[in-house]
C-alpha cells in the first residue's frame, strides 16, 4: 500500500504539472500565433519553399494554436475553477469553439492555396470573384473565432480579478484585450490591439503558471 501512494502523484503535485504544461502553452500560444502570421505576410509560391513555409503557416496557425489554447485554458480553469466554476467552465466550452474557427481559418487557406497550386491553368490569382469571396469568408471566420475569444478573456480575467488567484494586473489586460475582440468584426482595425494584447496577456499568464505552485480557494 505505501508503495502505490508513493509510486501515485499527489492531487497537489498533479495541479502543479498541469499548471506549468499550462504555462507551457500560454508560451506556444503566441509564437504560434506570431510565427505563422510572419510566414502568411512573407511567403511566396514562387519560391521552392513557398509551400512549405505556407503549410508549416497552416499547422502553426490551425492545431497547435488550438491545441495551445485548450491547455493554457484548461490549466487556468484548474488553478481557479473552484473559486469560479461556472465562468471557467463556461471560458474552456467557448475556447473550443474559438479555436475552432481559427483552425478553420488555417484549413480554409490550405484548401484555397491548394487548388490554385493544383489547377494552374484556371489562373484563379487573377479572378477577382475568387479572391473576393474567398478574402470575405477567411476575414468572416477569422472574426467569429476573435469574437469567441474575447468571451474567453474576458471570463478569465473576470474570474481571476473575484477569485484573487491571478494578478489583478493581468487581470485588467485580459479584460481590456477582450474589450477589443469582442468588436473585431464590425471594427477589423481592432484586430492588431487585440493581437497585441492577447500575446501580452499570453507570456504573463505563462510565467504565473510557470512559476506559481498550487493554491487553495478562497473560503466563500
Amino acid at each position: 500500500m505505501d508503495e502505490v501512494s508513493q509510486r501515485s502523484p499527489s492531487p497537489l503535485a498533479a495541479l502543479s504539472l498541469v499548471q506549468r504544461w499550462g504555462g507551457l502553452a500560454s508560451f506556444v500560444m503566441p509564437l504560434a500565433f506570431i510565427v505563422g502570421s510572419l510566414l502568411y505576410f512573407s511567403g511566396n509560391l514562387r519560391n521552392p519553399m513557398g509551400a512549405f513555409s505556407y503549410s508549416v503557416a497552416d499547422f502553426l496557425y490551425g492545431p497547435v494554436w488550438f491545441a495551445s489554447l485548450l491547455a493554457a485554458v484548461s490549466a487556468v480553469r484548474e488553478r481557479i475553477g473552484q473559486s469560479a466554476t461556472r465562468r471557467m467552465n463556461l471560458a474552456l466550452t467557448i475556447a473550443v469553439a474559438a479555436g475552432a474557427a481559427m483552425l478553420a481559418v488555417a484549413l480554409i487557406r490550405a484548401a484555397n492555396r491548394h487548388y490554385h497550386i493544383i489547377h494552374p491553368e484556371l489562373h484563379l490569382e487573377q479572378n477577382v470573384f475568387v479572391l473576393t469571396s474567398w478574402t470575405t469568408l477567411v476575414a468572416g471566420v477569422s472574426a467569429i473565432g476573435w469574437h469567441l475569444l474575447g468571451w474567453v478573456m474576458l471570463l478569465i480575467g473576470s474570474a481571476g480579478w473575484t477569485s484573487r488567484l491571478l494578478p489583478r494586473a493581468l487581470c485588467v489586460v485580459y479584460c481590456v484585450a477582450a474589450a477589443a475582440a469582442l468588436f473585431v468584426y464590425t471594427q477589423p482595425d481592432l484586430e492588431g490591439m487585440a493581437a497585441l494584447l492577447f500575446v501580452m496577456a499570453s507570456l504573463w499568464q505563462g510565467f504565473v503558471l510557470w512559476r506559481a505552485g498550487p493554491v487553495a480557494a478562497p473560503p466563500g
